[in-house]
């Protein structure tokens, strides 16, 4: 999390900094200071006025006025800023609401914005330096530092004055584990590394195949072990090990890595084995990221219309289509695997592929209980039998939930696996009543 600093020594270290951009509000164009009103401004001009007493230092402040608790954004002008480069914003404030800083620099994720740093609440007419730090992720000639403001309450609103911006270096990276990045007892779980590059790595669990721009990856096993990477430049697969250096951001409640600048795939490895949970456990801070498996989860609403489904073993769960769309049954119990993610407010387990959400034993048994397979390990030809006489669809998936073999038959099959590496397979069979998948292990 980027600190707040209230009369921070930090301030005193701004001066040895490039600067980047001041303002003690005495310049002013018609009814608005000259240099703010910048483009990715949200509050009014009416919103903004000019204050001539009791200001920190000069003529003039500027009162932003912004009751509602939806923030507005007061913007600069247009500035240069330096990917990979730190900038420390301080400002002088009084009055009543709630102020923190921005950044737009048209990076590539956030829509061009920065992730926004912790409100400070004002609560009194006594003047106090607020001092935060935010990260550029672009280089760009149009950038715009933001404050941002809510909760404002007359008759002072919220009185700014005395911002300066400066330069406070490159920042390098750091060495850090997928659990150093995760771990936290931050109230809104926000990282320790919000905002620093890292150079970190794990196994890929998930891949959005939909969107082809993120993935999951995992470093061991248990709390704190996955994270969610934003990446539109490399393409990866399930299982491979993969080392990278990105920056950690907080995005709508989600910490991420993005802006990938070094890639690297070290070879392909076992996946780690999905944490066992249920509906209640899951939504947790230090299950974000991580691969799990909610077992015999009953199905209580159909997709919506983003394609999210609810499970429920005594509280909601949404099932996301991210990486697998999947329409379920209502009422019909799953076993559910998949990474949990955090987006657009709300907890979703988001599976995979077909082999990730299949029949809950109990029903599977009954709708295919008399489907026989075998040898099983096997070295050449997986013999299925039905048992019925209706015709069932068969998938068999590797690992990565690539399909290597699939097909219609009925009563009775064989499929050839001799050209097929050794390792864990995935055969699922459909039928009207429902999926049920097997593992089957390819030997030689």
């Amino acid at each position: 999390m980027r600190a707040t600093l209230l009369l921070s020594t930090l301030a005193l270290a701004a001066a040895a900094n490039a600067q980047v951009f001041t303002s003690g509000f005495e310049n002013w164009a018609d009814t608005v200071p000259a240099d703010w009103m910048g483009s990715k401004t949200t509050l009014s001009a009416d919103s903004v006025s000019q204050v001539s007493t009791n200001t920190h230092s000069g003529a003039y402040a500027v009162r932003l006025n912004n009751a509602p608790s939806g923030h507005k954004r007061f913007t600069t002008q247009d500035v240069t800023v330096t990917d990979g480069t730190q900038y420390q914003i301080s400002f002088w404030v009084r009055g009543i609401g709630n102020i923190r800083t921005g950044l737009y620099d048209g990076r590539a994720t956030g829509s061009g914005y920065a992730s926004y740093n912790n409100y400070f609440n004002s609560t009194g007419n006594t003047w106090t330096q607020v001092v935060q730090t935010i990260t550029a992720a672009n280089d760009t000639d149009a950038a715009q530092f933001i404050l941002s403001v809510q909760l404002t309450a007359g008759p002072e609103h919220l009185v700014v004055d005395d911002v300066n911006i400066t330069e406070a270096g490159v920042v390098e990276p750091t060495e850090a584990s997928v659990y150093d990045i995760q771990f936290t007892t931050l109230p809104d779980g926000s990282s320790t590394f919000d905002g620093l590059p890292v150079i970190t790595g794990g196994i890929v669990t998930g891949v959005d195949t939909i969107g082809a721009d993120s993935y999951f990856i995992q470093a061991g096993t248990g709390p704190w072990s996955g994270v969610y990477v934003y990446d539109q430049a490399n393409a990866v697969n399930i299982g491979d090990s993969v080392v990278l250096t990105a920056t950690v951001d907080e995005f709508n409640g989600v910490t991420e890595l993005v802006n990938v600048t070094a890639f690297a795939v070290a070879g392909q490895y076992p996946v780690p084995a999905p944490q066992l949970l249920n509906t209640t456990l899951a939504p947790q801070e230090q299950w974000e990221g991580v691969l799990v498996i909610i077992p015999n989860a009953p199905c209580t609403a159909l997709p919506n219309g983003f394609g999210e489904w609810t499970i429920n073993q005594g509280s909601d769960l949404m099932v996301d289509d991210l990486m697998y769309p999947f329409i379920p049954t209502v009422g019909t119990n799953y076993d559910v695997t998949g990474c949990m993610h955090y987006a657009n407010g709300a907890w979703k387990l988001e599976p995979r592929f077909a082999a990730d959400v299949v029949l809950a034993t109990s029903v599977a048994d009954n709708a295919f209980g008399t489907v026989t397979l075998g040898p099983n390990p096997t070295s050449d030809m997986l013999v299925v039998r039905t048992g019925v006489n209706g015709s069932m669809n068969y998938l068999l998936t590797d690992v990565t939930g690539r399909a290597v073999r699939s097909g219609r038959f009925t009563g009775t099959t064989a499929v050839d696996v001799r050209d097929l590496n050794c390792g864990l397979y995935h055969l699922t069979l459909e039928q009207p009543t429902g999926v049920r998948t097997w593992a089957v292990q390819v030997v030689r």
